[in-house]
């Protein structure tokens, strides 16, 4: 079942997203991104992109408006309890709407999400605006309250992480040779819808063989094989909050090349997750584990960023990565620690924790064993005693 969000915690980010408002000389902002309007509302409403928004914000500093049409102004009601709830007029656009809104309410700034309004929204939205009123892109308004993790979603996110744990003890004990990776890709969907997640939050990628050197892999009808790596890059989501998890492993005996490679992986990530702390740029803290992998003189096979942010989107900021690394790291932030190498024609190895950075460092919030044989990681999951978990029954 799916937990609102408490009406102090909506209530506590408008107030910082207003002192924002301030700060920036902004009279109002336009909210568009579905994850941010649930972050700043509770409102749930389901966007059919790009074209059939299921409704916006429009934050003052002394109003909440809550746009819609009549086919979820019953359940923005129910859910944005905080909000005014305005029902678009018969045959209004939306973007006509927010521009009558602007006018009424005195607004002479306007912000919008530069980063999802499409643009032929936006243009709409300004041949509809009085000339007046100063439409204001806006790139990182809302990510900079989402990039640090309130309590509650701390709960959401180790929620979505334990189910996810949860789901790849189930296929270490699932698979075997012969398996194609979409079956094992499935398999994955089913446990985690009927263990109490919502559903996958990001496509599986279950690959193997050559495969493995594609970072993100679609899985297709081959059959996964003994000694060969196998890689499950693996997310769950839990009150709109995302996991995301990779482990490598190999049936039967492991080639000595493929146990050379990810033992660099492996000592890499490690390196990383003791030695990133806060102050550091995610350009800094991804050198951490590229020059170790460099040194062993695969540096080129590492071709992506160390990590990425999670929360309600799989990839948000901060990025802990060369090309926009260029936040600093905070306590309270939550994000992947995820190297890998990849040789075209060959296969590759990634290994991804999520870490919370706290102030001495990354704490690493998923408990699976990162073993390469996969007698290895069912012992280890043995010996932790990782129960088999039961279907969640349904409720009417």
């Amino acid at each position: 079942m799916t937990t609102a969000i408490a009406p102090t915690d909506i209530l506590g980010r408008v107030a910082r997203l207003r002192a924002l408002l301030a700060e920036r000389r902004l009279d109002a902002v336009l909210i568009s991104q579905p994850e941010s309007r649930y972050y700043l509302s509770g409102y749930r409403g389901h966007d059919l992109p790009p074209r059939d928004s299921a409704g916006y914000l429009l934050i003052t500093g002394d109003r909440l408006l809550l746009l819609t049409d009549m086919r979820t102004t019953q359940q923005a009601e129910q859910e944005a309890t905080s909000y005014e709830v305005v029902q678009y007029p018969a045959g209004q656009r939306a973007m006509e709407t927010v521009a009558d809104l602007a006018a009424k309410l005195g607004v002479k700034r306007l912000a919008f999400e530069a980063i999802h309004l499409p643009y032929q929204l936006v243009t709409d939205l300004r041949a509809a605006l009085d000339p007046s009123i100063e439409l204001v892109p806006q790139t990182d308004l809302v990510d900079t309250l989402r990039i640090i993790k309130d309590p509650s979603e701390l709960r959401a996110l180790q929620a979505a992480i334990d189910v996810l744990d949860d789901a790849f003890a189930h296929l270490a004990r699932f698979i075997e040779p012969g398996i194609t990776e979409r079956r094992l890709a499935w398999e994955l969907e089913a446990y985690l819808r009927t263990h109490g997640a919502e559903g996958v939050s990001f496509a599986p990628i279950t690959v193997g063989g050559p495969q493995t050197a594609i970072p993100h892999a679609v899985p297709s009808d081959r059959p996964l094989r003994e000694s060969e790596p196998i890689i499950m890059d693996i997310g769950a989501r839990v009150d709109h909050y995302c996991s995301d998890m990779t482990r490598t492993v190999c049936i039967g005996p492991i080639p000595e090349r493929l146990q050379e490679i990810r033992d660099i992986v492996l000592e890499a990530q490690l390196l990383a997750e003791r030695e990133i702390r806060p102050g550091m740029t995610g350009r800094e803290a991804d050198a951490i584990a590229r020059d170790f992998i460099a040194s062993r003189g695969y540096g080129e096979a590492f071709g992506h960023g160390l990590g990425h942010g999670i929360g309600l989107e799989v990839h948000e900021p901060p990025w802990v990565s060369r090309a926009k690394g260029d936040v600093v790291l905070q306590p309270g932030m939550v994000f992947s620690v995820e190297p890998g190498i990849y040789l075209p024609g060959w296969g590759g190895v990634r290994i991804e924790d999520l870490v919370l950075l706290t102030a001495d460092g990354c704490q690493v919030l998923c408990r699976s064993p990162k073993q390469l044989a996969l007698d290895e990681v069912r012992r280890a999951l043995a010996a932790s005693e990782h129960p088999i978990q039961a279907p969640v029954e349904a409720t009417s």
